[in-house]
């Protein structure tokens, strides 16, 4: 026993410090963010919680490791918050977090050894049954293959992104580039479009060329280049629609475009770009396309790379956000203020979560349905990997979502209070949504402590508002949010009701059909998954937009409701239709195409 606790002990202190100190190190050596991210962010989010998991859970009876595991990172988000606030308000950065972390992994401990000495806690760790353990592993593996699979998009920075109105309106679908003279220029295929410029390489582009193209500059905020009448400059917050003034989009870095009629035969222009700036002539839809599938210059949504920024800016510089729940952009911050990164930290900040969420997922399955079949313990990590592509590959790492899927996925494995709360410093709806479950699963009880867990929060929150004169401004988001800013004043029950198709349409596409598959049987786990996604989706399916991160906890929630219709189902009938579930989801993260 002893040993076990000295062995812990030097775990939950080692951990912590050699990540940090090893991330300072590769910091200093000026190595890659994701990798500097990949290092750092277990020793800042896992080890300052997992003696504090290994309490709680022990205080109950032995330990399982799955348990510990999903907890660690939970009860290491306070650590991690009150590091980056102590940092910000006292100063010594990554020092300061460190000091954090390894504080609360020892406060930690020295709490589970006294509980351990007054004999209320029982800290043998137990193993987990073998499909649970086959869970977690095929999960590692799943997760690991996608990790590999989207490097380059986990590697990619925010200013690698961008958006210009007309492409597919006013760019032809297949063009020759216009003539370039310039001996640093690299022409592309002439099925491509498009023509790359060396960084602060000069390029001449000679007529006749009839259609429109686009000039894009790729560089320093503030810098860019000369030869199209008035300069274009990188801006990191430029005017793209003068009805709504000023958008955010880049911080140091980013992308700026101009369009360009046409050039008449004997037309020149003569571009001249800054020293770190790099242009791109841009002449057909299948060059900007060219250039999204290479990763090169990815296109987003308008919105969307507005979404990207301000989650960088807000962690960065706010307490608490006017669009959204506090707890994302508390959890966001001290990994950005950690590494110093950007968008490669939040992307690799999603995959930790997509880690936590296979182990939740796999908690679900052993409340609901401890005898699934094997196939079925195969389902949280498949689902895993379809998250991420949702969120990934749109540029969505930043939202909340993923880690808002998690906790609803948590709270209705039974932890309805704890969870639905954290849900709801995530996501407006959370609550309700855990609260859903709760009533499916015939716990009232539980759904009214949450909503008096909620409303006491809100109240706390709503002190603080009123005393920092922000009440006001909250409440009119929270109104914004709740209706306006989704369905945008639309009535119209014919209009409201005509989006739900494509929406279940959608759905059921990204959930690789497993949705119609849990539905052969109602067991009380499919019941609960199953049933709170649809009576959410209810909400969502007449929004006048469905991103696809909206999809992430019905994704995941299908894919755990087939589990227990696997193990309702058992034997030969229940593995099959979990393998089923499990290659649909595989062959869509390989193969599917997201909508819109």
């Amino acid at each position: 026993m002893r040993a076990a606790a000295r062995a812990t002990f030097a775990a939950v202190i080692v951990l912590p410090a050699t990540m940090l100190v090893v991330a300072a190190l590769a910091a200093a050596a000026g190595l890659r963010e994701p990798w500097l991210a990949l290092l750092a962010l277990p020793g800042l989010y896992v080890a300052p919680g997992l003696a504090w998991a290994r309490g709680w859970a022990a205080r109950r009876g032995p330990v399982d490791a799955v348990a510990l595991a999903f907890d660690s990172f939970w009860f290491g988000l306070p650590a991690g918050i009150a590091g980056h606030a102590l940092a910000a308000g006292v100063g010594g950065g990554v020092a300061t977090q460190l000091a954090v972390a390894t504080a609360s992994a020892v406060v930690g401990e020295l709490w589970v050894r006294r509980g351990v000495a007054s004999g209320r806690m029982r800290p043998e760790l137990v193993r987990p049954a073998p499909r649970p353990a086959l869970a977690v592993v095929a999960g590692a593996v799943l997760l690991g293959a996608w990790f590999a699979r989207s490097a380059g998009d986990v590697a990619r920075p925010l200013d690698r992104y961008w958006y210009v109105a007309g492409v597919e309106d006013r760019l032809p679908v297949r063009s020759a580039a216009p003539a370039v003279l310039g001996a640093h220029a690299v022409v592309g295929e002439a099925d491509e479009g498009v023509v790359r410029g060396e960084p602060g390489a000069p390029l001449t582009l000679t007529g006749p060329h009839p259609d429109p193209f686009l000039i894009l500059v790729h560089g320093p905020v503030g810098q860019g280049t000369t030869g199209l009448g008035a300069p274009v400059v990188v801006r990191s917050d430029p005017v793209e629609d003068a009805a709504e003034g000023p958008v955010a989009r880049y911080q140091d870095a980013g992308v700026a475009a101009r369009w360009v009629d046409g050039l008449a035969e004997g037309e020149a222009l003569h571009l001249q770009p800054d020293a770190d700036v790099q242009l791109y002539v841009v002449a057909a839809q299948d060059g900007v396309w060219s250039l999204h599938g290479s990763g090169e210059l990815r296109w987003v949504h308008y919105y969307q790379l507005l979404n990207m920024v301000e989650q960088l800016r807000w962690a960065d510089a706010r307490w608490v956000t006017d669009v959204q729940p506090p707890l994302w952009t508390r959890v966001l911050a001290p990994a950005l203020a950690l590494t110093g990164g950007g968008q490669p930290t939040v992307n690799v900040l999603l995959a930790l979560v997509l880690a936590v969420g296979v182990l939740g997922g796999v908690g679900f399955l052993q409340r609901h349905a401890p005898d699934a079949p094997t196939a079925a313990w195969l389902l949280p990590g498949a689902a895993a990997v379809v998250v991420g592509k949702l969120v990934l590959e749109p540029g969505s790492a930043g939202m909340p979502d993923a880690l808002y899927g998690v906790a609803i996925v948590a709270g209705l494995a039974g932890r309805y209070e704890g969870f639905g709360l954290a849900a709801q410093l995530l996501r407006y709806p959370g609550a309700a949504v855990v609260a859903l479950g709760a009533l499916l699963a015939g716990d009232r009880r539980a759904a009214l402590r949450l909503g008096a867990l909620v409303a006491a929060v809100a109240a706390l929150f709503g002190l603080g508002g009123a005393v920092t004169g922000e009440l006001d401004g909250w409440l009119g988001t929270v109104a914004w949010e709740s209706g306006p800013e989704h369905w945008h004043g639309e009535h119209d029950p014919a209009v409201l009701l005509g989006r739900a198709p494509e929406f279940y349409r959608t759905w059921f596409t990204y959930a690789a059909g497993t949705p119609l598959l849990a539905a052969l049987a109602w067991p009380r786990g499919t019941r609960v998954a199953l049933g709170t996604a649809a009576l959410y989706s209810l909400l969502l399916c007449t929004i006048d937009h469905s991103p696809t991160h909206y999809f992430v906890p019905l994704v995941t929630l299908s894919a755990l409701a087939l589990g227990c219709t696997a193990g309702q189902l058992g034997g030969r009938r229940g593995d099959l239709v979990a393998a089923a579930g499990t290659l649909g989801l595989a062959w869509f993260w390989l193969r599917g195409e997201l909508v819109g």
